[in-house]
């Protein structure tokens, strides 16, 4: 287990894609590692690969904020809660991840209550589908563990700045910026990064 692995369990698409990427960028500014799984897995192959990035990582952050339908007609989202159980069962049985740190995100303050009430006790954090209530909720729960580490607000206007740079690299080779499907998690946890380096040496 890696202490500084972040497994991210979310949704996967263009109306969440700006709170993955303000999760993305702040852990990667803070100094840690976002472990996400690709959507292209089939479907046994990424629960395994999931399980794996469970594992291998200190904390996990679960987004619970989907358990409405996007629009009428669709159905309620369990993926997020699916895996989250499964984190909670490994972090349960085996000895080795119970010093595990969860990080639970909503929309609304103890909405979840009404729904999944046995993950009561554990560091829930209501979002209202804000990136900058994302950034400030992982930014305070880090706060304890992280000397120096930086207020939310200073962490808020450099991705402010990153994505308005992303856009426009992105736009100029012919990528949509606000498709979560153009580019992978991979490319764009690589471009935050190299982004952020050079940003950092800059200040």
């Amino acid at each position: 287990m890696n202490a500084d692995n972040v497994f991210i369990n979310c949704p996967f698409d263009n109306q969440y894609f700006p709170l993955l990427k303000a999760q993305l960028f702040t852990l990667i500014y803070i100094g840690k590692k976002p472990k996400i799984s690709e959507t292209t897995d089939s479907g046994e192959v990424r629960l395994h690969k999931i399980k794996d990035l469970m594992l291998a990582s200190a904390y996990s952050i679960h987004d619970l904020s989907r358990i409405e339908p996007l629009k009428d007609g669709d159905l309620p989202r369990f993926n997020m809660p699916f895996e989250c159980g499964i984190d909670f069962g490994i972090r349960l049985t085996n000895p080795a991840q119970r010093d595990k740190r969860f990080l639970i995100l909503e929309k609304e303050q103890y909405r979840y209550q009404r729904v999944i009430s046995d993950i009561s006790g554990n560091d829930i954090k209501a979002h209202g589908n804000e990136p900058e209530l994302v950034i400030k909720a992982i930014r305070n729960w880090f706060k304890p563990l992280i000397r120096d580490i930086p207020g939310h607000k200073s962490i808020w206007l450099a991705y402010c700045e990153f994505e308005s740079d992303f856009e426009e690299v992105l736009k100029s080779d012919g990528y949509n910026p606000k498709d979560i499907n153009e580019l992978t998690f991979g490319d764009v946890i690589e471009h935050m990064t190299d982004w952020i380096d050079a940003f950092k040496k800059k200040s």
